[in-house]
């Protein structure tokens, strides 16, 4: 029986995270947009504009973890021949 949750593959989790890391750089480009055009002046916000910005690299950094870790897991077709598959890679 498969696991539940949304890291039932490394596909999946892969995925999860694109996901995550492009919501990170729209709430980015976002809060630069507010700051640019807007310029708050509450105290908090100095603090706040940058976080997204935090989180879309880090989100950037497990992707890609992530995704190398899931094209070493691959296994190469069995119809093909190996000189196919790293050409491919």
């Amino acid at each position: 029986m498969a696991e539940p949750g949304p890291f039932r593959t490394p596909a999946s989790a892969v995925r999860l995270c694109g996901r995550l890391l492009c919501c990170c750089l729209a709430a980015a480009m976002a809060s630069a947009a507010v700051d640019a055009f807007l310029h708050p002046e509450v105290r908090w916000w100095g603090a706040v504009w940058p976080l997204p910005w935090w989180l879309a690299c880090l989100a950037a950094l497990a992707w890609a973890v992530l995704r190398a870790c899931e094209k070493a897991d691959r296994r190469p077709p069995q119809d093909c021949a190996r000189s196919d598959w790293e050409q491919a890679a």
